[in-house]
């Protein structure tokens, strides 16, 4: 009798995702997976393979889930500055269910250097984060609240660059006394 799925992959992806995110890659065991998932090992190796074809796929969902939907319910906001400004507070706030930090950067530190496809994944992820700054600073410049001087497309990288740093920043120390300065200094671009 051939091997039948009786599980909802997202809940799967979802649980391996949050593990992942919390432990990363090389600190999440197939045990862990196991345990986080609530399958044997025999249901997650015929349904993704091993752990790195988890992995990525935990990646994407995580990609579609967080990234997607949060970028789009700031790009609802309809205000270019304050929806940059909710995405980086957003990191400053985090999220009690949710482990610290981003689990693309997480990934972009410890996985991609070593693992060609995941930089790739975790770099198309990350350039739709500086398009959608890139977005809003069009925005403000079409609407002419972007402050005098600034360059839309090289704005957008350094506001990526404060977004990763934040991100790296949160996930070592939430508390950080960095926190409060670089977010002060993203008010003063946007300004």
């Amino acid at each position: 009798m051939p091997w039948e799925k009786t599980y909802k992959e997202a809940d799967v992806l979802d649980a391996a995702m949050r593990a992942f995110w919390e432990h990363g890659y090389q600190g999440t065991s197939m045990a862990d997976l196991v345990k986080a998932t609530g399958l044997n090992r025999g249901s997650l190796y015929a349904g993704f393979k091993d752990k790195r074809s988890l992995f990525i796929a935990a990646l994407d969902h995580y990609d579609s889930v967080y990234r997607v939907v949060f970028l789009n319910q700031l790009r609802e906001l309809g205000d270019p500055n304050a929806a940059i400004m909710a995405a980086f507070s957003a990191v400053e706030t985090g999220s009690d269910d949710l482990p610290g930090g981003c689990l693309m950067i997480n990934s972009t530190l410890e996985v991609a250097p070593h693992d060609p496809e995941i930089a790739e994944l975790v770099e198309a992820s990350m350039g739709q984060v500086e398009h959608f700054f890139l977005e809003c600073l069009q925005m403000a410049e079409a609407q002419g609240s972007l402050a005098k001087g600034l360059r839309p497309a090289d704005t957008a990288k350094v506001l990526m660059g404060m977004m990763v740093g934040l991100l790296v920043i949160t996930r070592a120390s939430p508390q950080s006394p960095a926190v409060a300065p670089i977010l002060r200094q993203v008010r003063e671009i946007l300004a």
